[in-house]
């Protein structure tokens, strides 16, 4: 074995024995593990230079050409989506709906004319930017919402919102750079759709394509696998039969050039709510749970260690101040922009304790840390180079990996303060923001 490799199996070995010690950590000292993951992985990472950060973002965000960081995503999605209630998606489609496009756009603004303004960049890049960091995390809000009391309502339409916005972020992403390099290979798809039937319609084609066709192959695989499990009986082997099928749905979608995701979600969905619940079903969910665990720790422990001592220098003030502005400016304008016309419509199904809840709540995640390559990746393959994404594109993808930590940071903090605060005493909330009936 040569020293790159006996290197990269070290640090490999590190990243596992560090997420192990994370929990014991975290009950010693009564704080989530996911801030502790962090802190290892910047101690381990840029403070003692034993995790290094080259190797920490290469595999976040380029291992198999794709990124430990989608894969584990995946991980964590298919298990979650065991659990997804029918009934709350059912019942808040129109507030997730709300939040995942207009919600989104309006970070997208918000978050693009702060970085222009700081930054001095040109309008398309800020919005480039404001794209990137636009959905929020579902890997960081399922196990936060696991730790505190809070009703399933409100905790089923943010991780529902999180599930489903990054398709909305991925296509503006795709929007910014047509209008910046409208020749690049980034967006060949895209650019087609738009050729012919001009950009909104071209989104909402992009969009329809990205989400129906990957949930419609999910809930078909989902399905499919329940019916032959009951003829061939795999018993345990259902487990690797399913954890190979969601990893072959997510590569030939991914090849595709589709988004995997939707798939995932559907075919976890329709596992956790149409199987037998017979013992093979259960290993295959604790199975899954404790994958799922393993992915978010080495998520984590690779955000904090792929930061170097200079980015941390100079990019950390300027990073806090920009998390501070996207959870105190850009989330507060998007969910009062994507939800105040429903509060007007119906103050019964929607109070103001809920939308100041959902304005505080929206951690960044490890899918913006991999678009955040993005810019600079397609800067550079241009022909000729785009100077504007080669200039901004570093900037870019620093800055983001700052909001993502930081903001994960922050919100697994106050989210259990200020869910207490807000939601403390139901009886009073009901009879304060409701409305009486109308006994007409």
């Amino acid at each position: 074995m040569d020293v790159l490799a006996i290197n990269q199996f070290t640090q490999i070995s590190l990243i596992l024995i560090l997420a192990a010690f994370a929990i014991p950590i975290s009950r010693k000292i009564a704080v989530a593990d996911i801030p502790i993951l962090i802190f290892l992985g910047i101690f381990f990472g840029p403070v003692l230079g034993i995790i290094h950060d080259q190797f920490a973002s290469s595999f976040l965000t380029q291992f198999a050409n794709v990124g430990i960081g989608l894969l584990g995503v995946m991980i964590i999605l298919y298990y979650e989506s065991h659990y997804m209630n029918f009934r709350i998606i059912r019942r808040h489609l129109l507030r997730i709906v709300s939040l995942d496009t207009v919600g989104v756009i309006l970070t997208a603004l918000v978050g693009g004319a702060l970085f222009s303004l700081i930054f001095g960049a040109p309008i398309s890049i800020g919005f480039l930017f404001g794209a990137i960091i636009s959905p929020t995390d579902p890997a960081t809000l399922i196990p936060m919402f696991k730790r505190i009391n809070i009703k399933d309502d409100i905790s089923g339409t943010l991780v529902g919102e999180s599930l489903f916005n990054d398709p909305i972020g991925i296509i503006l992403v795709s929007v910014a750079i047509l209008f910046i390099d409208p020749t690049s290979s980034y967006i060949s798809g895209f650019s087609g759709l738009v050729n012919s039937i001009g950009v909104i319609g071209g989104a909402i084609a992009f969009l329809i394509i990205q989400v129906s066709i990957p949930a419609f192959i999910g809930i078909i695989v989902g399905f499919s696998v329940i019916i032959l499990n009951r003829f061939l009986n795999f018993e345990n082997l259902i487990i690797g039969l399913l954890l190979g099928i969601v990893i072959l749905e997510f590569t030939a979608l991914e090849a595709a050039g589709l988004t995997p995701f939707p798939a995932i979600i559907a075919t976890g969905a329709i596992v956790g709510n149409f199987s037998d619940k017979s013992i093979f079903w259960n290993r295959e969910a604790n199975f899954q749970e404790n994958l799922s665990f393993l992915a978010q720790a080495i998520i984590f422990l690779a955000l904090g260690s792929m930061l170097t001592r200079l980015q941390l220098s100079e990019y950390a003030l300027v990073g806090i101040a920009m998390t501070i502005l996207v959870i105190l400016v850009a989330r507060p304008i998007a969910v009062l922009g994507s939800l105040l016309p429903l509060f007007r419509k119906n103050k019964r199904t929607l109070d103001l304790k809920t939308i100041t809840f959902f304005s505080m709540v929206g951690p960044r995640g490890v899918v913006s840390v991999v678009m955040a390559t993005v810019p600079y990746a397609v800067g550079i393959s241009s022909n000729p180079q785009n100077a504007e994404l080669v200039k901004y594109g570093p900037t870019i993808a620093v800055v983001v990996s700052f909001i993502v930590l930081f903001s994960i940071v922050l919100q697994t903090i106050y989210v259990p303060y200020i869910s207490k605060r807000l939601f403390a005493h139901p009886a009073a909330q009901n009879s304060e923001n409701h409305l009486p009936e109308n006994n007409h």
